[in-house]
Parts: structure tokens; C-alpha cells; sequence
């Protein structure tokens, strides 16, 4: 993958954080006119966002999955279903949740919660799902068929007692979406409820995935996005400091895959 660096503004939460300038080229796209995108994103919605995404990219659809791209909050993790949309070739998910995101919509209409549900349904690519630290109450509500087609992992799985990590056995070269709502509330303060990840290991997986990839198998990470800010009118938090967290993750999330990137084109 690059390092190319997307912002998606759509609740105008970007506006109040500042670490995607400390790289002149990143890319920021103001989502905030565009009706039909809360928590549901709706055709003429979806239309409008693809067009604002890929007005850069040309005709190669597939580099507008490449890169790390920042969804906004997590009311908008549907975006994830339009990037991986853009793969042309088997790939393997690999989803960092609180929520296992495949709830079924009351209508035939792309949302937040059901958007894993969608790519197992409607992308013809995608080979096999692997979503870690979903609160298993959650992933014991899901029809028991839809429940089959994805993998799930607690914490307890992937993370040993000494410091050993288990990676996804991943068949095809990976698509990682990262939900900050799978961090510890006293670390970051997201929009949702969360879970009992900590940082340092959301960063140790991170790095784990992309140097295994690449060394057992020879495959670059395809682009990863992340989503989980916080709204800027949250109530029940200090605000500022919720966005502050958010903003300095963001960044030390953006230079620890840009050192990885650079790390790997050295092998």
C-alpha cells in the first residue's frame, strides 16, 4: 500500500483536529453537505460520496482503497463497504469492532451497522471476514447463518499473556478497518459504546499484520481505514480533551503505518 493520508469530514469533527497537516499532501473532503449519510447512507448519498472520493484517482478504482483513509465517527463505518468495494481481486477483511457490524437493515439500504453484512453479500471479492473484539452479547444476536460467514475473535485469542500475538489466518492480501470504539474508554473517547483493547496492543497488531504479511507471504496490506472520533457536540465528556485524545491517535496511528510502509520497502 502508500502512504497517501484521506480525510472523509462528515459531521465537521476534522474541523478541530490538526494531525493530518503535518503532511502536506493528505487529503481532506468535506463530506458535511451531503445529505443521507448519517448512521445510513442512502443512494443518491452514496453516489455523491464516490464522487467526491475518486475525483483524484482516474480510472484505476482499485488505488482508492490503497492508502489510510480517516471515516469520520462511527456512525459512518459503512464507508469501509464503499472502499473495499473498489478491490478487484481476492482479499481478506480483517475489522478491529466493538460491534460486529452485520445486523440486517429493516430496509435494503447500506448502514453502519450491517455494512461486514453487505460486503459478504454484495462484494464478489471478499474471501474471508475476520472481525476481533466484538462483545460476544452482540455476536450471540445475529442470525445463526450470517453468523457462520465471518470469524470472531476475543481478545484472549489474539493477545497472549507473553506478549504473543495470533494474527487471522488471512487467505488472500488484507483490507484492515480499525473502529477506535474496540479501545478502552479511559484511552479514547468515541462516539459508541467500547471495548477493553488497549493502544499499545491496537498498534503491536497493527505492526504484527503488516510485517507477517509481508515476510511470510509477500503481500503488501491493500489500505486501511479508521473511524471512532468522537461527535463535536458529545455530551457525558469533556469535548476538548475527547478530541484532542482522538487527534493525537490519529497521528501517532498515521506515522507508525508510514514507518512500517518504509520499514517494509527495505526487505
Amino acid at each position: 500500500m502508500n502512504t497517501n493520508v484521506t480525510i472523509l469530514n462528515f459531521s465537521g469533527i476534522y474541523d478541530h483536529e490538526s494531525f493530518y497537516l503535518q503532511d502536506k499532501s493528505s487529503r481532506f473532503v468535506d463530506m458535511k453537505d451531503i445529505s443521507g449519510t448519517n448512521c445510513y447512507c442512502d443512494d443518491e448519498a452514496k453516489k455523491e460520496i464516490l464522487s467526491r472520493i475518486s475525483e483524484d484517482y482516474g480510472d484505476d478504482e482499485m488505488s482508492f482503497a490503497r492508502g489510510v483513509h480517516f471515516i469520520d465517527n462511527g456512525n459512518y463505518h459503512y464507508i469501509s463497504a464503499l472502499y473495499t468495494g473498489m478491490i478487484k481481486e481476492p482479499f481478506s477483511l480483517v475489522v478491529l469492532d466493538h460491534h460486529p457490524d452485520m445486523q440486517a437493515p429493516m430496509f435494503d439500504i447500506l448502514s453502519c451497522g450491517g455494512w461486514v453484512l453487505d460486503v459478504i453479500k454484495n462484494n464478489p471479492f471478499v474471501r474471508d471476514i475476520h472481525i476481533i473484539g466484538a462483545d460476544r452479547g452482540l455476536i450471540d444476536e445475529l442470525d445463526e447463518k450470517d453468523k457462520k460467514r465471518a470469524i470472531f475473535y476475543d481478545l484472549e485469542d489474539v493477545f497472549y499473556d507473553n506478549g504473543t500475538i495470533r494474527l487471522p489466518d488471512t487467505e488472500n492480501p488484507v483490507y484492515l478497518s480499525v473502529d477506535k470504539d474496540v479501545l478502552k474508554r479511559d484511552e479514547i473517547i468515541t462516539n459508541w459504546d467500547q471495548g477493553d483493547m488497549t493502544t499499545e496492543r491496537l498498534m503491536d497488531f497493527v505492526r504484527a499484520l503488516f510485517i507477517t504479511e509481508k515476510k511470510n507471504f509477500g503481500r503488501d496490506i491493500i489500505g486501511v481505514d479508521i473511524c471512532g472520533e468522537c461527535t463535536p457536540e458529545q455530551e457525558e465528556c469533556n469535548v476538548d480533551e475527547a478530541i484532542l485524545g482522538n487527534d493525537r491517535f490519529n497521528l501517532k496511528m498515521v506515522q507508525h503505518i508510514g514507518n512500517l510502509v518504509t520499514e517494509l520497502r527495505c526487505m
